[in-house]
């Protein structure tokens, strides 16, 4: 089993040094792949576009891979404590690849051990909650089901209409997203004008963290990043006051 303290210093030590930078001024998120989602890279040996091999095996041996994501889901849980202990301020556990799956291997293959990952997180570190983020790319629905795990947030991709997710998961959970990341090759009014969209479809009121919908590309220009958090600043008041 992989010591993160011991293999994985450099990335404590970055955390670690970013914490200080930030001085408390600006929460720092840690983050992990999902157990699924790791596990797709290690059989694929990279992206895919059918998963053949680690359905192949979900199908043909899932004792073996029920075993493997054990062992990744433990692993997980031993490198976000060690991030938590290094400083950040929350945690999240980033499944792009769980909505390739129908519910009920999601449920099985994806879920069931994102949930065993939050069981084994340190929760509070004096005094202070530590709260945990749990997104599934094309996930939006199982929304409820995601809920049920104990996780304080829940990432929503773009696909997902912002509003009805907040309907359907009520205030157990905070939402934090959901803006195409496309848009960010748009124009700085379109940017604008996308991210109003995205707090207007959440609505007033607390429990919203303005996100991607998924990762960043390459080659967004930075300057259309700062477009948005611009925009994000200057229109969230009035929702969030």
């Amino acid at each position: 089993m992989p010591e993160p303290e011991k293999d994985l210093d450099y990335v404590l030590k970055a955390v670690e040094l970013t914490v200080e930078g930030l001085d408390g001024e600006v929460p720092l998120i840690g983050f992990a792949g999902s157990p699924w989602t790791v596990a797709t890279y290690a059989v694929e040996s990279g992206s895919s576009k059918d998963f053949a091999h680690i359905k192949g095996m979900m199908y043909s041996a899932p004792e073996d891979l029920h075993r493997f994501l054990e062992i990744l889901a433990e692993a997980t849980a031993a490198y976000l404590n060690a991030q938590i202990a290094a400083g950040v301020d929350a945690v999240m556990l980033f499944d792009t690849w769980g909505g390739v799956l129908s519910e009920e291997k999601y449920k099985e293959f994806s879920l069931r051990y994102m949930a065993r990952v939050l069981a084994n997180l340190t929760q509070e570190v004096n005094k202070r909650r530590i709260p945990a983020i749990l997104f599934t790319k094309g996930g939006g629905a199982w929304l409820e089901s995601i809920a049920e795990t104990g996780c304080e947030v829940i990432g929503i991709d773009w696909m997902t209409d912002l509003g009805k997710a907040r309907q359907r998961v009520g205030s157990g959970c905070a939402l934090q997203g959901n803006l195409d990341p496309a848009v960010l090759y748009g124009t700085p009014q379109v940017i604008r004008e996308e991210a109003g969209k995205v707090l207007a479809a959440f609505g007033s009121g607390p429990g919203h963290v303005f996100n991607l919908g998924h990762g960043i590309s390459p080659g967004v220009p930075p300057e259309n990043v700062a477009t948005l958090i611009d925009a994000v600043r200057e229109l969230s008041p009035q929702y969030h006051s």
